[in-house]
């Protein structure tokens, strides 16, 4: 994935299907899919902002394993924030917050990061295009998990504090809860990547 002349920045995960298996895991609902999607934005902002300055003072032969501890540091950081602040949500993304350290977002972070110039080759940040790309992963998370929930179960879990997170429910039913399976979830992902680039083509862009 990269950026347009324009600044055009294709959605990560509709245009570059960047985490998607783990984010069809555990993206069940709306407050998963915040609590994960949050994490994969904050590892990769996090990268972006603290590797660049320590290229300038870290040797070249521990440039790679010390990135790869610092985004194993942050991911653990996060899961215990991610504990502490909702134990059930906590525990329904289990190992899948530990391995946000090599989610593709930040494994994306790293690789631009990667160079020692600020900028790229079309003079736009690289911060600023990671900030773009995880801020769209999470707003991607969320809507594909509330999605899912809306339409499998017919009700809505808000990312609340505590042991239960509020629990909004539309109707009695379940009317399409194989969407809550990963098969059901690759099929809506499917449609999604489809209306994405449709509209995407439509404003003149390349979807990725």
């Amino acid at each position: 994935m990269s950026e347009g002349r324009d600044g055009f920045v294709p959605n990560p995960v509709l245009a570059g299907l960047v985490g998607v298996c783990p984010l069809i895991a555990v993206s069940r609902s709306l407050a998963e899919g915040v609590i994960y999607g949050l994490g994969a934005a904050f590892c990769a902002i996090a990268l972006g902002a603290v590797i660049p300055p320590l290229k300038g003072i870290v040797a070249d032969r521990l440039q790679a394993p010390i990135s790869l501890a610092l985004s194993t540091a942050l991911a653990l950081a996060y899961a215990l924030c991610a504990g502490l602040y909702s134990p059930t949500l906590a525990a329904s993304l289990w190992i899948y917050l530990p391995l946000l350290a090599v989610s593709g977002l930040s494994l994306g972070a790293l690789r631009r990061c990667s160079s020692r110039e600020r900028y790229g080759p079309d003079g736009k940040s690289r911060l600023g295009g990671i900030c773009v790309e995880s801020i769209m992963f999470l707003v991607t998370a969320a809507f594909i998990g509330a999605l899912r929930e809306t339409v499998g179960l017919g009700s809505l879990t808000l990312p609340t504090p505590g042991l239960r997170p509020t629990r909004i429910e539309f109707i009695g039913i379940a009317p399409l809860s194989f969407l809550l399976t990963p098969s059901g979830g690759f099929i809506l992902l499917g449609f999604l990547v489809a209306a994405y680039k449709i509209i995407v083509r439509a404003g003149g862009r390349k979807a990725s």
